[in-house]
Formats: C-alpha cells, structure tokens, sequence
C-alpha cells in the first residue's frame, strides 16, 4: 500500500518526475564527491574555481538536506531507482568520441574550421588512427565481460 495513496502517477508522468529527480540526485552525488576529493587535472583538463574546505563545510550539509528531500519525495510517489548501466555507458560515450575523432581529420571535417596546413593535416591522419585504434581495444575488451575465475591460487 502507497504511503501516500492520494498521489497516483500514470507511467509518463511517473518516468519523467523520476528522470529529473536522479538528474538532481546525480549533481549532487557529483557535487558531494568533488567537496570529498580534489579532482585531479588531466592533459586536457584544467579545474578552475575549486571549491574551499570552508566551502565544503557550509554545503555538504546542505546536499545531505536536499538529498533527504528528494529522498522523501522518491518514496512518496513510490518511484523505482532507474538503472544506469556502467560497462554500457562508457561505452556509448567513448563510441561517441571515437567519432568525434574522426571529424579532426582533414578529410573528416576539420577542414571546415579553415586551412588544415599540410603538416598538421599528415600528423593528424598518422596518429589519430593510433588513438581510435587505442579506443577500439578499450571498447571491445569492454564488450565482454569480465570472466570470474575462481579463488583458488595457482
């Protein structure tokens, strides 16, 4: 029996109040997870604007509020946890960006951003296949599944 029976919900309605509460509940699970711990800087990515200790202090409790709200509400309206599949999501992400790395080519549509000088133009037609083909093995050794062996040593 529903805690609250006065709050029905048909299937639309109930898919897209849970897709909007688990994007809030995503951000700040993420927002609670960088408060935790620095990110670290990659390559490519530089983090600006950190948040303080002094910072953290103020808004980890205020997370923790917002997440019991939303937790409450969850409840109230009898919604299930949605299922997020990891091995299929890095997947389809890093399918995504393996296309994208093809539109950094000459051929493939840098081109439309000015001049690809010839140089860079070779460069990046040698080595950005060694990144996709970096990229394919990632993918397919993520295609399987890891194979459990047993416990015992060897």
């Amino acid at each position: 029996m529903s805690p609250h029976p006065g709050l029905p919900l048909n299937e639309p309605q109930k898919r897209h109040i849970t897709v909007a509460l688990a994007t809030v509940e995503r951000h700040l699970a993420e927002l609670q997870e960088r408060l935790d711990r620095r990110p670290l800087d990659s390559r490519l990515v530089r983090h600006e604007d950190p948040l303080s200790a002094d910072e953290a202090e103020q808004l980890l409790p205020l997370i923790a509020q917002a997440e019991s709200v939303l937790r409450r509400i969850a409840d109230d309206l009898r919604l299930e946890p949605q299922v997020e599949p990891g091995r299929r999501t890095h997947s389809a992400a890093l399918e995504i960006a393996a296309i994208h790395l093809h539109e950094c080519t000459a051929e493939g549509g840098l081109a439309n951003y000015g001049a690809v000088a010839p140089a860079t133009a070779l460069y990046l037609q040698r080595e950005l296949p060694k990144l996709d083909a970096a990229v394919q093995c990632l993918l397919q050794q993520l295609s399987k599944p890891l194979q459990l062996r047993d416990a015992q040593p060897p």
